[in-house]
């Protein structure tokens, strides 16, 4: 009987691509997007890691996804479903990004699997605004390699649990206040199954959030922490948090954010980051500018800094059609030194 469940499962699957979006007790949608960027990235001469410039000084990649999310509603109120988030690009062995569960109702929602954290849901920084692809979240996200940076943060983020597998609640939104809170026991994801200690255990992260008009004001703000256990070979286990916060207010287009992070792990490091965003937008017209300031004290080794300014052009050429040109120039203590970034991309999305 199982076998037969499973096959009449890959049907119904199957038929979905040319079916309606309309599933027999709910709703299912599909969508997905294919980015195309050509990009430039130079890096000092007194570099202390050697190489780092672009190959042949320029290189093209591609960053695709395909989505699903399936939602239905019980006869007693309840709202359930899954997403699923795969990983299109030919390189990339890792096929799934992100896949969980969904409950809602009046008591707020409950994600169960592999997706972002509540304090990564909840944080407010100066990437909020929306900057081109590069400089989501992270001004150096696909500009440098890791070993051409020494450890300071790019951006203000924290050591979340990314998409390891985890518990998420959220609570409804009471005027226009939502908070919530994340735990996961291990840094695994998928079905594995730890058999000791991983990169991160017993991880709590949470905040709360605010999102609001004032007039022809919009105010969007948020204050997280998080924590968990780092396993150390051949010692004891180190404490890791994290507390932050930050502040996006938007006017006519305009778009100004700003986002302070403070982390310490036991032993080891504290770590301060600052970031700014401003953006605008008018029509098919997006632009944006930003900037990255973060300083590491390190308890063992040398300390480290980073600073990085970005500008970003998009134009929306048509629907699911957009491109865009950025660069960024900065400086990382100790790794990459001066730096310098052009790039520009296609992406198409339905």
């Amino acid at each position: 009987m199982k076998k037969v469940l499973l096959a009449s499962s890959a049907l119904v699957a199957g038929a979905a691509f040319s079916a309606p979006a309309m599933a027999a007790d709910g709703e299912l949608v599909w969508s997905a997007f294919t980015q195309f960027h050509v990009s430039s990235t130079g890096v000092d001469d007194d570099s202390t890691v050697a190489g780092g410039d672009t190959n042949n000084g320029v290189d093209f990649n591609t960053n695709s996804e395909i989505a699903l999310t399936y939602t239905a509603t019980a006869d007693n109120g309840l709202t359930y479903g899954l997403h699923i988030q795969l990983e299109a690009d030919q390189s990339n062995t890792n096929d799934v990004d992100e896949n969980h569960i969904f409950l809602e109702g009046d008591f707020g929602k409950v994600l169960l699997g592999d997706q972002d954290s509540a304090g990564d849901a909840l944080m407010v920084s100066g990437s909020s605004v929306g900057f081109q692809f590069g400089m989501y979240g992270n001004y150096t996200g696909s500009i440098l390699g890791g070993a051409y940076t020494s450890g300071a943060n790019t951006a203000a983020d924290f050591a979340d649990a990314g998409d390891d597998t985890k518990i998420t609640y959220f609570t409804p939104n009471f005027n226009g206040f939502k908070a919530g809170i994340s735990y996961a026991p291990d840094a695994d994801e998928g079905n594995s199954v730890s058999t000791g200690n991983t990169s991160r255990d017993n991880h709590i992260d949470g905040g709360i959030n605010y999102s609001g008009n004032f007039n022809d004001f919009s105010i969007d703000a948020g204050l997280v922490g998080g924590t968990h256990e780092t396993q150390q070979a051949g010692a004891d286990d180190q404490t890791y948090y994290a507390v932050g916060g930050g502040l996006m207010v938007g006017y006519a287009g305009f778009s100004a954010a700003v986002g302070l992070m403070h982390e310490d792990q036991e032993d080891t490091y504290d770590q301060n980051t600052v970031d700014l965003g401003l953006s605008y937008g008018t029509g098919p017209w997006s632009f944006a500018v930003g900037a990255a300031w973060s300083e590491r004290d390190n308890d063992n080794a040398s300390d480290t800094e980073f600073t990085a300014y970005s500008a970003g052009l998009g134009y929306q050429v048509a629907p699911g059609l957009k491109t865009w040109v950025g660069g960024t120039v900065g400086e990382y203590e100790d790794a990459a030194e001066d730096f310098t970034n052009i790039q520009a991309g296609v992406a198409v999305s339905f």
